[in-house]
């Protein structure tokens, strides 16, 4: 045990008494410095002021409990975000919550509560604390597309639709433990195609369509398995291997490596429906020579899927990446376009089964006649989550083309495509 005489302070460190040092020969503490007297409270007070001491209108007020207030609202931001990567939303709400009454005119923590209660499947609650952090905070991207997204979430709920978009490398396809060197690469290169594999929801009946159900067929079916949904159909955008698994393309396919995806999951669900345009059913069971023609069910354009009294899909053939390209129109106002059309860009033409006159005809002819408000959801993540029909007539491949050759009119998209005021910002916003 320490002597009497050693006294420890309030820091954690130890300080010997006058005794003490005298006895030992220790040089004296210097003395303390004189603090400065606090200071008052900062006032600015309007000179029609006739009473500079009441008025919230004609003073502001910086004191200790003003700071107090602001540091206490940092912490509970700063915790609820740690509560959020931690998959605690009720906790990472709660401190929102409290962040948001400490510093009502504070743009992050009404951010902070909309993410919560986004993650906690109250949309509508979140969409409005969004708007609250953009119009604290306008400049702010980050806030203006969770805004955006909030509100399109808040669209699908109210039509009995929710969307599950699932990218590479996040919801699926991750690292796995172990020694799976296979595996692991496979997962690697569906990280770098930024592929994203969609689940059509519908709220009443909980039964769902997956679309492009590759690379990881394990991780996406426990995400809809998380979700309690009954997987009701598998639907194809278009037959690139990245898309439906497989064989890959030379000159990988004398490796022996299979993707995951269409092939396996007939397999595990013999009964599940194929919902495949007919002309790219042949590039999908070159790479899956298990899968037999009467496996499929094809969906020539115009063909409709329902699920439940509210979801209706209907198939829209767009050729020009591939021959049997197609893309998902949901109730007339969400289109799951596959690799026909991105933010800002369409699909490549120069690759097998490419053609650019097939291309410029299924964005200038049947997406420019989608409604403009459709939602637009991509195969891949280039440039964004979501874009819009108008936003792509304005600044995208659905722009006017003019007249003349599909050539000429490839060239005047391509053109303004590229030009510098056509900048997409994150998100698709």
């Amino acid at each position: 045990p320490l002597p009497a005489e050693l006294m420890q302070t309030g820091s954690g460190k130890f300080a010997f008494s006058a005794e003490m040092v005298s006895q030992l020969g220790l040089p004296a503490a210097p003395p303390p410095k004189p603090q400065p007297e606090a200071r008052p409270a900062v006032r600015v007070a309007s000179e029609d002021d006739d009473d500079p001491d009441s008025g919230p209108a004609a003073s502001w007020s910086m004191d200790a409990s003003d700071e107090k207030a602001d540091v206490s609202a940092l912490l509970f931001s700063n915790r609820s975000a740690a509560a959020y990567a931690l998959g605690k939303f009720a906790a990472a709400d709660s401190d929102a919550g409290r962040a948001v009454a400490l510093r009502p005119a504070w743009a992050k923590g009404y951010f902070r509560r909309g993410e919560a209660l986004l993650a906690l499947g109250r949309v509508r609650e979140a969409y409005s604390f969004y708007r609250r952090a953009v119009a604290l905070e306008p400049q702010d991207m980050h806030a203006r597309v969770s805004c955006e997204r909030a509100r399109i979430m808040a669209q699908n709920a109210a039509m009995g639709l929710n969307v599950l978009q699932l990218l590479a490398g996040r919801d699926f396809a991750v690292r796995p433990r172990g020694l799976h060197p296979i595996r692991t690469r496979i997962f690697e290169f569906a990280v770098e195609m930024q592929n994203y594999v969609y689940v059509i929801v519908d709220a009443d009946t909980r039964k769902c369509v997956v679309v492009d159900a590759c690379w990881d067929l394990d991780g996406i079916l426990a995400a809809i398995e998380r979700e309690g949904l009954l997987l009701a159909a598998a639907a194809v955008t278009h037959g690139h291997f990245d898309h439906v698994g497989g064989i890959p393309p030379p000159p990988f396919a004398s490796l022996r490596i299979r993707v995951s995806g269409l092939g396996e999951l007939k397999r595990r669900m013999p009964h599940l429906p194929l919902l495949v345009h007919p002309l790219d059913i042949p590039e999908i069971m070159g790479a899956n020579p298990h899968l037999k023609l009467h496996q499929f069910t094809p969906t020539p354009n115009g063909f409709g899927f329902t699920l439940g009294n509210r979801t209706h899909i209907q198939f829209m053939h767009t050729p020009g990446h591939t021959p049997g390209s197609q893309c998902l129109l949901i109730n007339e106002c969400r289109l799951f376009s596959g690799d026909t059309l991105f933010p800002g860009s369409c699909g490549r033409v120069d690759l097998p089964g490419g053609s650019l006159p097939d291309m410029v005809h299924s964005l200038q002819e049947r997406l420019r006649a989608v409604p403009d408000a459709t939602i637009v959801y991509p195969g891949h993540e280039y440039a964004g989550e979501w874009t819009s029909i108008a936003r792509e007539k304005k600044r995208g491949f659905l722009r006017p083309a003019g007249d003349g050759p599909p050539h000429d009119q490839w060239a005047r998209l391509d053109a303004a495509a590229r030009s510098p005021k056509h900048r997409l910002c994150p998100g698709g916003c």
